[in-house]
């Protein structure tokens, strides 16, 4: 039991170094950069394949550690200053609620999966937004599709190496 919460822990700081690097990250003249939410695909990897629970805490996790890089990265860069805790409650919402579905989606085929973290993507996107322009200032430039279509993408290669590393289902 230690080891397996110790194994995720290093799943869930990986997730949030490679979304801290803009590993993959796109370049567009009109649009921005746009990055996929690895800690986002993570925590929907697992509240679909374990449990409300799991999902439960690896959201509030991941949204205290989303909360925290950016609001580094805000301060260098005149982004917009979340208020501590909106992707904590936003995260770990959406992790209960997948977490009590994952038993009426179709984990094995990539189809409802791409529509959950699209869906997932933009709603999480969208009640953050919500969250910090009804408690402090609402960032004006914050998109929506870009992050979901990209997130969305890359999901069934990210579930791929995620069921190989921990061993949720055949490969």
């Amino acid at each position: 039991m230690l080891l397996e919460l110790a194994v995720i822990f290093l799943g869930i700081l990986v997730s949030f170094f490679l979304k801290d690097m803009n590993l993959l990250s796109l370049h567009f003249e009109a649009a921005g950069v746009i990055f996929p939410d690895f800690l986002l695909l993570f925590l929907i990897y697992f509240a679909l394949f374990k449990d409300e629970f799991h999902g439960t805490w690896i959201g509030f996790i991941s949204g205290l550690l989303e909360d925290s890089a950016i609001l580094a990265f805000s301060e260098s860069s005149n982004e917009f200053v979340p208020i501590l805790g909106s992707h904590a409650l936003v995260y770990t919402l959406v992790g209960y609620i997948l977490g009590k579905m994952n038993r009426i989606i179709d984990k094995e085929s990539m189809l409802p999966v791409v529509v959950v973290v699209f869906s997932t993507t933009f709603l999480v996107r969208l009640l953050v937004w919500i969250l910090v322009g009804l408690l402090g200032q609402a960032p004006r430039a914050y998109s929506f599709l870009g992050p979901a279509f990209y997130t969305a993408i890359l999901a069934p290669v990210y579930f791929f190496a995620m069921s190989w590393v921990y061993k949720h289902r055949e490969v």
